[in-house]
């Protein structure tokens, strides 16, 4: 396997970093009406291209995730609710519908998940909040509320 663009300390040193969203959270509908979207710009003061992708299953509200993404291509940290995935290199640990969250490793890159012990809530905008916490941003927008998810009918 070739060597890891970025090392875990690379990435724990970006974690640890203060980070600021000042948007509102503002969703949009995908052209397939699949999933509502939001990205949003992350400010930091080393200056690094950080973006926040937010996602929501447009008729499961409770499929979604939040994903820290570095240079428009690492995912350095995520959080899937009720998401399915495998643990391919360090563990074989499954989830199926489980809440689980993503951490950059230098071996496994975006591909290693653990199981969060903060995650009690389901409501998007507390999970939302505990997912800026752990990765040192803070949220100083708004959070608007999902669009509604009745498809038109014609």
């Amino acid at each position: 396997m070739a060597k890891a663009p970025l090392t875990d300390a690379e990435i724990e040193g970006l974690l640890q970093v203060p980070k600021k969203v000042q948007a509102d959270v503002k969703w949009r509908i995908d052209s397939m009406q699949n999933w509502i979207k939001c990205e949003l710009e992350v400010e930091n003061e080393i200056k690094t291209n950080l973006k926040l992708n937010l996602n929501c299953n447009y008729e499961e509200r409770s499929l979604f995730s939040f994903s820290l993404i570095l240079n428009n291509a690492y995912r350095i940290a995520g959080l899937d609710y009720n998401g399915s995935h495998r643990n391919r290199h360090k563990d074989g640990n499954f989830w199926n519908s489980k809440t689980h969250k993503h951490r950059w490793t230098e071996r496994c890159r975006d591909s290693w998940a653990y199981t969060p012990e903060d995650i009690i809530s389901s409501d998007i905008k507390e999970v939302f909040v505990l997912f800026c916490k752990e990765c040192n941003i803070t949220h100083t927008g708004k959070f608007l509320p999902l669009p509604p998810n009745q498809k038109t009918i014609f």
